[in-house]
């Protein structure tokens, strides 16, 4: 009888390591999403445009998100956004997860009479990670601004950052980036 249990045993506990065993498979997944810092091209640390691309026609909204790659330590970031005014209109600035500290949020300024130059199509967007006693700097991949736009004219330009665009960290050192990505917006009627 005792040889019965536990060839019964044994059976239901071959049982359970063969089904775990064969339902533990890893999934293969293909990571192939264009927009995917990896698949961009871009050796970080670097900053870019998320989508690269916007294809739209006069008089729609839409959003353009200022991503960094793989930055180490940031502090605050001055980025300058040079774009087409006759084809676009910026109608906000928000800050995104880059450089926010747990539930304090980043300290930024958009107000679009000081820091936008609408003579020659430049955006000033100032970004400052508020320390605390935790942490005193931002790292990572992550949004550090979204700007809402209006299409208002027919046209193909890049949207591009200059060379005044520069990131900076706790000491107010400069972090140097690899590259900057580029983007464009198509309008058209």
């Amino acid at each position: 009888m005792l040889v019965l249990i536990s060839h019964n045993r044994f059976a239901q506990i071959l049982w359970f390591i063969i089904i775990i065993f064969f339902s533990c498979n890893d999934a293969n997944y293909e990571l192939d999403n264009e927009f995917d810092p990896e698949n961009l091209d871009l050796e970080p640390p670097t900053i870019f445009f998320h989508p690269a691309e916007i294809n739209l026609t006069i008089g729609d909204q839409d959003s353009l998100e200022l991503y960094c790659y793989e930055v180490d330590s940031a502090g605050g970031a001055h980025l300058q956004i040079e774009y087409d005014e006759s084809v676009i209109k910026i109608d906000t600035v928000e800050y995104g997860e880059f450089f926010k500290n747990g539930s304090s949020d980043p300290i930024m300024f958009t107000d679009p009479i000081i820091f936008t130059d609408e003579q020659n199509g430049n955006l000033d967007i100032y970004l400052f990670y508020e320390p605390s006693l935790i942490s005193a700097s931002a790292t990572g991949t992550m949004s550090m601004a979204k700007i809402l736009f209006t299409v208002r004219g027919e046209g193909s330009f890049p949207i591009r950052y200059t060379e005044n665009t520069v990131l900076r960290d706790p000491s107010n050192n400069s972090i140097i980036l690899n590259k900057f990505g580029e983007g464009s917006i198509n309008a058209s009627q």
